[in-house]
């Protein structure tokens, strides 16, 4: 793969060389303070990030020199009701951003509309939802109540399915009112002008129909995201955890220990990422940053009474990371590749581990009910009797107020309750 960022760099270096331009990076990494006048890295602008345990992992937005830029742009563009653009591959924050800027707005002065697309979206259903929170002005127009600006956020654009004559119909919708600034009524079959409403969208081109038509992208101003390199994972997963464990009064060791955490989670991540590939029977095994998140996510559910050394913190990584990686996997060879990948990262990054990982094999899992139904508290569950104990007693539960289940609790079943 070609990095074009890279190219067109050195192509601009070398075609304006009266500017003098820092000698790390890319122009793709800097841009010009307008009071200074100096040329300063975009990481400069990066806020610190506070984390907010009531926030699910997946929808928290750790900024890096990337998604400032791209923020940057979006503001200035939707300020001038631009429709804007975000592409990428599943898991590089496109519709977390989109929805960190709208969440930002003015609601007094802005009104946003989530229209999410799927396969089975139409153009009628599409005008339905998008006629919802208009209101009919003077005559013929239409537009958001009072002065109101609505701002339609299109999740997976290109989604829809693609008809017998390589139309779009929800698209077509759109395009028409990017370039007429009108829609039809559907019943009365008159023109109806829609005032005062802008697009943002976001689209995954590895997936649906991968591409869109033109004459609907060029309305767009289009950015790509794509994934964050490893210093910028390690950034991110590394704060998070730090305040987890910080806020959390986990032990002076425990704390120490996070970042060895984070290197080997990352390196595990990239491994699976790179060994186990989509096939036409394993079209599954596509593994992403949503992958990486939900692995810490369950690592954020811990307590200090769940976790007391370092080796802890290790025995609820291979967890969270087998539920996640080793779940997804379907035939024996791959469960035991896994297992060998994941036993061989886990001695490069930590000494004299043999005894941690020998009692993993023999009893490792994690659950919000270890000690018994009630109050959830996410701990390491100790033998398979106790857990077999717990499980029958909350389905004769179960079956006392509804249609009894005449469930068999083999060990597979209850590592997956």
């Amino acid at each position: 793969l070609v990095d074009y960022r890279v190219e067109f760099s050195k192509w601009w270096v070398t075609a304006f060389k009266t500017i003098k331009f820092p000698s790390q990076g890319t122009v793709f990494d800097f841009y010009i303070d307008s009071e200074t006048k100096k040329i300063e890295p975009w990481s400069k602008l990066i806020p610190k990030f506070e984390f907010d345990r009531e926030i699910p992992l997946q929808a928290c937005l750790v900024h890096t020199s990337e998604t400032i830029r791209v923020r940057y742009f979006m503001d200035h563009l939707l300020e001038r009701r631009r429709p804007v653009m975000l592409v990428g591959n599943a898991g590089t924050g496109k519709s977390v951003i989109v929805g960190d800027k709208l969440s930002f707005l003015d609601s007094e002065e802005y009104l946003v509309k989530n229209v999410p697309f799927n396969y089975y979206t139409t153009s009628a259903m599409l005008q339905a939802v998008l006629e919802k929170p208009l209101e009919k002005k003077a005559g013929r127009n239409y537009g958001p109540p009072g002065t109101k600006k609505l701002i339609y956020f299109i999740d997976d654009m290109n989604m829809p399915e693609v008809d017998t004559y390589g139309t779009v119909q929800p698209h077509t919708l759109i395009r028409q009112h990017l370039d007429y600034g009108h829609w039809y009524d559907r019943n009365k079959l008159s023109l109806k002008e829609i005032m005062n409403v802008q697009y943002v969208s976001c689209m995954n081109p590895t997936a649906g129909s991968f591409t869109i038509n033109p004459r609907l992208q060029r309305h767009f101003c289009v950015f790509a995201l794509s994934f964050p390199g490893a210093d910028a994972l390690s950034t991110i997963y590394s704060t998070i955890l730090t305040q987890h464990l910080k806020w959390g009064n986990f032990s002076a060791a425990l704390q120490k220990s996070s970042q060895q955490v984070i290197h080997l989670a990352l390196a595990l991540h990239l491994k699976v990422a790179a060994t186990f590939l989509p096939t036409a029977i394993k079209f599954h095994y596509n593994f992403n940053l949503r992958d990486f998140s939900n692995v810490f996510q369950g690592i954020l559910f811990s307590t200090p009474e769940c976790l007391k050394t370092p080796q802890d913190l290790v025995k609820l990584y291979l967890h969270e990371s087998s539920r996640v990686y080793r779940d997804k996997m379907v035939d024996d060879k791959d469960l035991v590749d896994f297992d060998k990948m994941q036993a061989e990262t886990v001695k490069k990054f930590y000494d004299d581990i043999e005894e941690t990982l020998e009692q993993t094999k023999k009893m490792n899992m994690y659950c919000h009910f270890a000690k018994g139904i009630g109050e959830p508290k996410y701990m390491p569950v100790q033998n398979w009797e106790s857990l077999s104990q717990i499980l029958v007693e909350a389905l004769e539960n179960h079956n006392e107020v509804n249609a009894a289940m005449n469930l068999v609790l083999f060990e597979d079943a209850m590592c997956h309750v």
